[in-house]
């Protein structure tokens, strides 16, 4: 074998169309390898960066040896938020906006927002290979200037032979492309849109999940001030997740804290749940947040808090502030890992810096099936059909004129109540998509808004009911389950705009989510005082999916309970999936009665027809459920069989679904 190569040899980037390396694995012995990364690591690193560790500390010693493993490889090309910042300051963490590569074992090629350091990308792009054509993949997470300045000077998209896809948040009234090509138009740029030689498809998307050849994609909207999307990105074992451009949405947690407090801060941080890496905006310190209010932006302190409950293996801080220096970036690391090491979180921390690559090799034993029953993120949605009207049930008229300016922007129609009982009947006769209510403080907003969840069953789909001002309410609140969302405020109309946006999104989807029932409180009592959630399988439940499955011939059959944001099953004959969300479980609209729902053909069914259960895995065509009712009135979930054809039960296979749901109730209380 030929001798060992050079740590600069190891480095040097490959010919290719991916800058893909084969498993090198560096291990720092002594010595700090600089840049912010932590000192043990599965790192590819450029030649400036190993020049700078060797300056910091002459007496660092390298080890290192080669590997045949697929590696994922991310390499930051533009790690700046807001604005470029060139200069002698931003030598070493870079000046350019947002820009990152990633490439697959396989060789995909995806480039994850489209700052100035696209600029750079491009170039080096097209010295790799012998030539060939480039097939790309590019995701937008929104469509502010420091994440698409470099889209004109990207290079691979003006060679005639290259295949470029872009995706990105779709808006209600313009595509992306439209709205891409307006930085692109003649005011502003010599080069329009139209000219770009390449071929390039644009794709609108929505919360939900995609493929990208052998890479599962989950986006996932975040808090900002523009329709925003993270990136979770799943493949060869391993997950990167992108989450830039994210502010807390209890703003108590700017200083860090239990993301239980909040239930949205929770989901923000199940998003990156388990990924090997996160790149996330930390542009803030905690002690700067008070005057960044409302700027759409997180804190480190916040970041960390989040990875750790996430359980995130290495952490990445991105987006850094265009005021800070080199050094002032090298001391938010070192306030970063000092708040980790009071919080109890034992991941890597680094500030992310242009030209760092890192390898990820994860286990390809490890899938996550939870991702086949998301909603397509690529769906086409019934957006020209969704009502676009407003009910503003406000008192405060400053709040009202913020609230009246961004539902115009949007092109919404305005409907506004001076008091509960003329915004009841408006709610009642006119079903409104949104309405905003203002929490003054007291418990008004929330009876107010309960009385308004008992119209939802009535309505053509689910009302997004907004508090306007108060402070966040825990996701342990029983007053929680009756508000959609909150605006704290002051709140800009921007992230005003922003939360109506994404409220008409999820309502132009095709499927109906069910409403919440009227006791949903005390039902969620129940159900966790059961101390049945996520424990093992049983053969006292098994035996009743069994039979049902005989009984009424069909090849699944499920005991499922309906949790707070999803649906799980404490048995199941035939499916494979242990849960499912909450927003598009059928047995979520089986519990809002106390007889069985029968769905004969879904296809047929305007609240189903486009349920992901239906159009994907298990594609379910029939479906009945039976409440099953605890001895406080409570119905904890359904006993449910599924079919792939249409049926329909007579009145004695009815009867018996009903028997075999009240032994299944019972067996609930038996523990």
């Amino acid at each position: 074998m030929v001798g060992a190569p050079s740590l600069e040899e190891l480095t040097t980037p490959p010919i290719g169309a991916c800058r893909q390396p084969v498993g090198i694995e560096v291990v720092v012995r002594s010595g700090v390898l600089g840049l912010g990364v932590a000192a043990t690591g599965r790192l590819g690193l450029h030649h400036h960066s190993v020049a700078e560790a060797r300056a910091r500390d002459r007496d660092a010693r390298f080890t290192y040896h080669l590997r045949e493993v697929p590696a994922v490889q991310v390499t930051f090309w533009g790690t700046r938020g807001s604005i470029a910042k060139a200069g002698p300051s931003t030598l070493r963490y870079g000046g350019n906006t947002s820009c990152v590569e990633l490439c697959s074992g396989a060789g995909t090629l995806v480039v994850i927002d489209c700052g100035t350091g696209a600029h750079g990308l491009g170039q080096d792009i097209a010295t790799r290979g012998d030539g060939a054509p480039i097939v790309g993949h590019m995701l937008i997470s929104h469509t502010h200037w420091d994440h698409i300045q470099g889209l004109p000077f990207f290079a691979p998209l003006f060679r005639p032979d290259n295949t470029w896809h872009i995706y990105g948040p779709r808006g209600l009234g313009s595509s992306l492309s439209d709205t891409l090509s307006g930085q692109m138009q003649y005011s502003y740029f010599p080069v329009s849109i139209e000219q770009l030689a390449a071929a390039v498809d644009y794709h609108d998307l929505v919360e939900g999940t995609f493929d990208i050849e052998e890479i599962r994609v989950d986006a996932h909207y975040l808090n900002h001030p523009a329709l925003t999307l993270g990136y979770r990105l799943e493949v060869d074992g391993a997950t990167v997740v992108y989450a830039s451009d994210h502010e807390p949405h209890h703003r108590a947690l700017a200083a860090g804290g239990d993301m239980d407090i909040s239930r949205h801060d929770r989901a923000h941080a199940q998003f990156f749940e388990g990924a090997d890496l996160l790149i996330h905006d930390a542009q803030y310190l905690a002690d700067e947040y008070a005057g960044k209010v409302g700027w759409g932006h997180s804190t480190v302190e916040y970041v960390i808090d989040a990875a750790r409950y996430a359980g995130v293996g290495q952490v990445a801080l991105y987006h850094h502030d265009p005021t800070r220096s080199d050094d002032a970036v090298d001391a938010v690391v070192g306030l970063a890992r000092a708040h980790a090491a009071t919080s109890g979180y034992e991941g890597e921390i680094f500030a992310a810096a242009e030209g760092m690559q890192i390898e990820l090799s994860g286990d390809q034993s490890q899938t996550d099936a939870s991702s086949d029953t998301q909603p397509f993120a690529t769906r086409k949605l019934a957006v020209h059909e969704v009502r676009r009207d407003v009910l503003m049930a406000v008192r405060s008229p400053e709040i009202a004129a913020t609230l009246r300016a961004a539902a115009a922007a949007e092109g919404l129609d305005i409907w506004e109540a001076a008091d509960p009982d003329t915004a009841m009947e408006i709610a009642r006769t006119s079903n409104p998509a949104i309405i905003l209510l203002e929490d003054d403080g007291n418990d008004d907003v929330y009876e107010f808004a309960r009385a308004i969840r008992q119209l939802d069953r009535a309505s053509d789909g689910e009302i997004g009911v907004i508090a306007v001002g108060g402070t966040p309410v825990s996701h342990l609140d029983d007053a929680h389950h009756w508000i959609n969302d909150r605006l704290l405020w002051p709140s800009s109309a921007g992230y005003i705009r922003t939360k109506m946006h994404a409220w008409l999104l999820r309502r132009a989807c095709r499927w109906q989510n069910a409403p919440l029932p009227p006791d949903e409180a005390q039902r969620m009592r129940s159900l966790r005082a059961l101390g049945i959630l996520d424990t093992e399988p049983e053969a006292r439940f098994d035996q009743y999916t069994e039979l049902a499955s005989r009984s009424f011939d069909v090849p699944i059959a499920l005991v499922s309970l309906i949790d707070e944001e999803r649906q799980w099953f404490k048995s199941r004959h035939g499916l494979d999936a242990t849960e499912t969300p909450r927003d598009m479980a059928v047995c979520a609209h089986a519990i809002l009665d106390d007889v069985v729902l029968q769905i004969p053909d879904a296809l047929d069914d305007p609240r189903f027809a486009d349920n992901p259960l239906v159009n994907d895995d298990p594609r379910m065509r029939f479906y009945a459920g039976v409440p099953l009712t605890l001895s406080d009135g409570s119905r904890a979930g359904t006993l449910c069989v599924i079919d792939y054809r249409p049926r329909l039960l007579d009145d004695g296979q009815l009867a018996e679904l009903e028997r075999l749901g009240s032994l299944v109730a019972d067996e609930l209380e038996r523990r």
